[in-house]
This record gives structure tokens, C-alpha cells and sequence, in this order.
């Protein structure tokens, strides 16, 4: 039996595409793409939202039951800036899974955050750093009072692509995790992010991480189910 697998589609759109605009041709247009994905053998669910830091940004992100499942770029072209690279897609194994996506559209913003760390780490380094990601989820969801808590809390290391190129890491290559966190607003995460148990729960971490992947920098979207 195949495992099921979220894909997480990054692109820039020209501003004159608006999705949320019924009266919008572009954006129809475009809608119409994100529904003609349900017809594809082994997809399950899907959202879409714009990221708060540039709202030129979408991220689309479909629920496969079968990991063989995939969005080419192709169908996406007539709709991105000009300045823009292809769409950038990334292939997780989420735990716990987002439930058809239910999960990031009941968020009233989610939190999605790339890690990047050298690919050549070790086995034992490897195993300290799933501790240590663990270890972070259980001080924000667990400790802080529930009013500052993330809402919900999903991860997987991506496995497609397996790694990406990164001049800070010694081998070239980085491996990532994705962490998507659900949050009552930005400034509830922007508030979290000062408590003790965030900079005792992210300080391992840190010291493991390469910089951000350029285009795949922290972002904050409120997801709308397709």
C-alpha cells in the first residue's frame, strides 16, 4: 500500500492574478487549475493561501494518497511574474498528517517553516536533531499557557527533492525538514517566539541549521481549502 504524501507548491503569481476575486478572469483561471488536480489518479485534498510576508506568493498544497502523485510547472506558467523561477515543490511526509488538509484551513494562519541542515550529517547527529525538533514541539505545545500555544503542530523531512544546493553547507547539498504550525494570528507566533521555552527549545537547533534556502524563507498563510 502507498503512503500518502503532501506536496507544498511555492510560486510567485503576477499581481494582477487574484484568485479571491470572483470577477477576476486570471484568478478564475487559475482556481480552475487548482480543481482540475482533483481529477489526477491519487489526489486526496487540497489548499491554497497566500503568504503574509509577500502576497505575490502562493502556496499550494495537495494531499496525495499515492506518493507518485505530482503538479508540473506546465500548468502553472501563464500565471507567474515574469522575474519569477519555477515553482518550487517540496514532498513531505507530514506527522501527524493534516487530515485532507482540514488541519491548515481551520488554522486561522499557518506557520511554514523550511529548515535546512548539512547533508552530511551522521546517524547519531541525525538522531539528536529529531530529538531536538521533538523536544522544541513539546516546550511550545505543551508548556506555554494555551492562549500563546500553537493551535496545531505537523513536520517531515522533505524527501523530494532529497537535498538542495547551499553554499553554507560543507558538502554543498542540505537536507530539510518542513514544519507547518498553526497560530491564532502572526503576532500570537511573534510573541511566542520571546518566551523561554522558544529559545531554549530552538537553540539546538540553530546550531545544527544552515541558513534559509533563498525563496523558501519562514512564511505565515491562511489557508482556503480547493
Amino acid at each position: 500500500m502507498s503512503q500518502s504524501i503532501t506536496e507544498f507548491i511555492y510560486f510567485k503569481v503576477k499581481p494582477s492574478v487574484k484568485p479571491e476575486d470572483p470577477n477576476d478572469e486570471e484568478g478564475e483561471a487559475l482556481l480552475k487549475v487548482f480543481r482540475a488536480a482533483k481529477s489526477q489518479s491519487g489526489y486526496s485534498n487540497s489548499a491554497w493561501g497566500r503568504t503574509v510576508e509577500d502576497i505575490d506568493t502562493i502556496v499550494w498544497v495537495i494531499d496525495w494518497t499515492d506518493a507518485r502523485g505530482s503538479i508540473t510547472s506546465a500548468h502553472l506558467k501563464p500565471f507567474l511574474a515574469t522575474t519569477q523561477q519555477p515553482p518550487t515543490a517540496l514532498y513531505t511526509t507530514l506527522q501527524p498528517p493534516i487530515s485532507g488538509t482540514d488541519t491548515l484551513t481551520k488554522n486561522p494562519v499557518t506557520e511554514l517553516c523550511v529548515l535546512p541542515f548539512p547533508s552530511n550529517l551522521t546517524v547519531p547527529e541525525v538522531k539528536a536533531l529529531n530529538a531536538d525538533l521533538i523536544s522544541f514541539r513539546t516546550a511550545l505545545v505543551e508548556q506555554l499557557p494555551q492562549a500563546e500555544a500553537p493551535r496545531s503542530w505537523t513536520m517531515g523531512h522533505v524527501e523530494r527533492p532529497g537535498t538542495v544546493q547551499h553554499a553554507k553547507s560543507p558538502s554543498g547539498q542540505a537536507v530539510a525538514h518542513l514544519l507547518a504550525i498553526g497560530w491564532e494570528s502572526v503576532e500570537t507566533h511573534q510573541k511566542a517566539k520571546e518566551t523561554e521555552q522558544f529559545s531554549k527549545g530552538i537553540a539546538p537547533i540553530r546550531q545544527k541549521m544552515l541558513p534559509p534556502v533563498p525563496g523558501l524563507e519562514l512564511r505565515h498563510v491562511s489557508f482556503q481549502k480547493i
